[in-house]
């Protein structure tokens, strides 16, 4: 079978078919075997949920972790990137209180499957938001940890398969219907979320067996978001303070000495909803117990409305301080307070509105026309599409003295001398407006055959094929239409376009902030036009972006592999062995720049290049109940699409040719590789209790980074910045876990569980001119503690997840240098308690953030703050209804 793995479990959490015992061996009995030895047993809640994704780990050759529903309409958590933190291995970043980008072992170059086949989120990416899709509509989802030649390539670091229900999955009908509320206790509103399966299956008599399934999920969210930024950290001398073309002076804050000070505060207020929106539709038709056809159908919606006011305060031409408000952090050149004067301030108050719309459709089926072949099939159809809004006034003015204390853990800040709520202060100095699209659309049809020899060494072996064509672009481009107000217009002459900031600025945190200023009322941010009339903008709004940023994308792969099910006699020891072959086109189109005629020319470039993928896992069974694996292969990931962009912007020189300048994307990128080696031990003392360990290598050719080099075009030297294929990088790590009910405690005790999971990563890279650094996102240590409780009717989680300091990025500093920045180590709390009334009507109740963790990052040391973020603590109350 194709792939070993227990679908039925991976499926949902709901009916669970197996009855192994851990006195029974290690390696995986096929499915059949089990559904025929016992009818299917109908288990729920958490307990089900940990028997079924543990047996997903056991059943697989490879290394493969799971997080299983523990009902028929949610996950664990309330969104797929918050499930998925729980696993080992895997660390998230967080965008607007939710789980937002994925890191395996380090690596955010992952491919992302919806029941086996590639899906993706528009963009310059490859991968899938998982923002996108609303956790109710998935029933299991699989973290690939090690590759094999069946699957599809393109996760370097990984791959993750969201699993949806089928109508086979059940044995007959079924029906849920979910209701929640959600609250946010900073933006002080409640939402309410919904979701629908209803399944059912049906004898046609000769005709076989038709199943037929609908999943329906609607997400409200309100959320808000406060933000405070420290500008980063200016060299304050008598040299500085003699300015720098284009860069504001900064005084000598201490005479005779060097010292460094943020230059600048930016605090942002963000208000919004986020709405997701899932549909999943499934036929299946068994017209013979060898054939199996079906076609499938999801639709995901995501949709972020969003209102910000953000205030800045920052050093300007004439800015001077305070003499003697100047305090040092002991022991280093790093101003903790100062005192500015003469300070520009812009508020700047905007709509940013963001869509993304993911559709597929598949026909497939599975035939075995025989106890030795059976043959698999799958056509499939994907269009994905993003899409951002960001409109909004700005308004400034100039404070007679901030003060700035960045010695808590939200820096202090506030404004004297100046009345920030008098709209004779301010004006209107401009309008922002901007417009990005994004589309992408894949083709892709399988093949694969697997035939039992049953013979020797040699248990199976597999052969596939897949065709595959994937279109990207980026529209338009962005638009890029912000403008000026002539003139400024005084505040105090529409006041009807202004009002007082209507939030404060992170409640419970002791320090001072900018809350009392004037802000631009959005009630005309959404509509640019009307905003820029009331401004007195005259000039209409651009309809794109520049031709020189624009790309289109046809990329074609063809890709086969053979692979072999390996089992030694007398040996309890198994596995796989296979290689993948890729072949893939690229033909990449934009635009470049023609100085000699002052305009564009459109521009074609063709790639092509093959990769052989070899893979092994093996699987020994030491003793019943106890594992050692081992596996081996090879990986890639493409880069991402404006990487490859062929278009190519040059800016002439008139004056002196041997600064011409130029900046393009490269379409001669070749993927990133890496070379893998895991090695693992598991020991199963029962369906809920298991002992991991696993060790991980990766050596990661291919990293791209950006180089200047002299290029000759239209009969000029110019020296052009473009990716390339230079920077290296290694991972290693280790992953440790463990999981048990603790069944034998007395009475009541016997419902305690506890999973727990830790993972050390250390991961560099080397950066062309820059040396090594560590990768971005990556925390060295990560550990998950989830207590569970299971008895009767009553079932309850507390789950609390925490990481070390993180490397975000650097950031080029004149007068400083390249600054690398960190996100400070810091740990997130849910929790949930269900009540199961009788066998058809449950009650939750569910907090998310409940510690509301204050998150905050720096420059390179603590005395030089960057951000600090604060989210909603969300509570929740939800009922689910099983009808069947």
């Amino acid at each position: 079978m194709l792939p070993r793995t227990c679908s039925a479990c991976a499926a949902g959490a709901v009916v669970l078919a197996f009855t192994e015992t851990m006195a029974q061996p290690v390696p995986a009995q096929t499915e059949e075997s089990r559904e025929a030895r016992l009818p299917p047993v109908t288990v729920t809640g958490v307990r089900a949920s940990m028997i079924s994704a543990q047996q997903v780990r056991r059943d697989n050759l490879g290394i493969v972790d799971a997080v299983v529903a523990d009902d028929i309409v949610r996950l664990p958590d309330h969104s797929v990137a918050d499930a998925l933190q729980r696993v080992a291995g895997v660390q998230i970043t967080r965008d607007r209180g939710e789980g937002g980008v994925v890191v395996i072992r380090g690596l955010t170059q992952m491919e992302t499957l919806l029941n086996g086949r590639e899906v993706f989120t528009a963009g310059t990416g490859r991968a899938l938001d998982f923002s996108d899709i609303p956790a109710e509509m998935i029933s299991a989802v699989h973290v690939h940890k090690t590759s094999s030649a069946d699957q599809l390539e393109g996760g370097l670091g990984g791959t993750i398969d969201l699993r949806t229900r089928r109508p086979f999955d059940f044995a007959g009908r079924e029906v849920a219907l979910s209701a929640r509320m959600v609250h946010g206790d900073l933006v002080r509103k409640a939402k309410p979320q919904v979701a629908l399966l209803a399944s059912d299956r049906w004898s046609l008599g000769a005709g076989g067996e038709l199943g037929a399934l609908v999943s329906l999920s609607h997400q409200r969210r309100a959320y808000r978001e406060d933000q405070k930024s420290s500008g980063a950290p200016r060299a304050c001398d008598s040299t500085s303070a003699a300015g720098t073309a284009g860069i504001p002076a900064c005084p000598e804050l201490v005479p005779g000495r060097k010292v460094y000070a943020p230059n600048a505060t930016s605090e942002t207020r963000s208000i919004g909803e986020r709405e997701r929106t899932g549909l999943n539709a499934v036929l299946q038709w068994r017209p013979s117990p060898a054939l199996e056809l079906y076609a499938e159908g999801s639709f995901a919606q995501f949709k972020t409305i969003q209102d910000s006011y953000q205030i800045n305060a920052s050093i300007g031409l004439n800015t001077g301080f305070q003499p003697g408000s100047v305090e040092l952090f002991p022991g280093t050149d790093d101003v903790r307070r100062v005192t500015w004067t003469n300070v520009p301030v812009s508020v700047l108050s905007f709509a940013r509105d963001t869509v993304d719309r993911t559709r597929q459709f598949a026909l497939g089926g599975n035939w075995k026309p025989g106890d030795a072949w059976q043959v698999k099939s799958d056509l499939s159809h994907t269009q994905s599409f993003n899409h951002l809004f960001f409109s909004g006034p700005t308004l400034s003015a100039t404070a007679a003295a901030f003060t700035h204390d960045v010695s808590s853990r939200v820096p202090g800040t506030s404004v004297s001398g100046t009345d920030l709520l008098d709209p004779a202060n301010f004006t209107f100095v401009s309008s922002a407006y901007r417009v990005r699209p994004f589309e992408g659309s894949l083709t892709a049809w399988r093949i694969d055959a697997e035939h039992d020899l049953g013979m020797g060494i040699a248990e199976s072996v597999s052969v596939g094929l897949r065709l595959a064509r994937r279109r990207a672009d980026n529209g338009a481009g962005l638009t890029f239409g912000d403008a000026s107000v002539p003139g400024g217009l005084p505040a105090a002459n529409r006041p009807d376009l202004v009002m007082p900031n209507p939030y404060g600025f992170m409640p419970g945190e002791d320090s001072t902030s900018l809350r009392d200023f004037l802000a631009g009322n959005l009630a005309l941010a959404r509509d640019p036009v009307a905003l820029r009339t009331a401004l007195g903008i005259t000039g209409p709004l651009p309809s794109g972006g520049s031709p020189l940023s624009l790309w289109r994308f046809d990329e074609r792969t063809y890709s086969a592999y053979v692979s072999t099910d390996l089992k030694a006699p007398r040996m309890p020891l198994d596995g796989r062995v296979g290689v993948r072959v890729v072949r893939t086109h690229e033909g990449a189109s934009g635009f470049q720049s023609v100085p000699s005629a002052g305009g564009v020319a459109p521009l074609e470039v063709d790639s092509r290049y093959t990769d052989w993928l070899p893979s092994l896992s093996l699987r020994y069974a030491v003793e019943p109940g106890l594992a050692l694996r081992a596996a081996a292969a090879k990986t890639i990931t493409r880069p991402n699409f404006d990487q490859l962009s062929p278009s190519l912007s040059l800016l002439r020189n008139s004056v002196d040719p041997s600064l011409n300048q130029g900046l393009s994307g490269n379409p001669a990128l070749e993927p990133v590789r890496a070379a893998n080696v895991d090695l693992a031990v598991e020991r199963y003392f029962g369906d809920t209790t298991a002992v991991l360990a696993t060790v991980f290598w990766k050596k990661v050719d291919g990293f791209a980074t950006t180089v200047s080099r002299d290029e000759v075009h239209d009969g000029e030297t110019y020296r052009v910045s473009r990716p390339v294929n230079t920077s290296r990088g290694k991972v290693t790590g280790v992953e440790l876990g463990y999981q048990q009910f603790y069944d034998g405690l007395p009475g009541a005790w016997s419902g305690l569980g506890l999973q727990a999971n830790y993972t050390y990563v250390d991961g560099k890279t080397v950066l062309a001119g820059t040396g090594e650094l560590p990768l971005q996102n990556l925390s060295r240590h990560s550990l998950n503690l989830i207590g569970m409780y299971e008895k009767g009717p009553v079932s309850a989680r507390l789950a609390y997840n925490w990481r070390d300091r993180y490397f975000s990025g650097l950031t080029g500093v004149v007068g400083v240098g390249s600054l690398p920045s960190y996100v400070a180590a810091y740990g997130w709390l849910d929790a949930s308690l269900r009540w199961r009334w009788n066998e058809r009507v449950t009650f939750a109740v569910e907090g998310t953030n409940l510690l509301r963790t204050l998150r905050h990052s720096y420059y390179e040391t603590q005395t030089r703050r960057q951000h600090a973020w604060l989210n909603d603590r969300q509570i929740s109350m939800a009922v689910t209804v099983r009808l069947h």
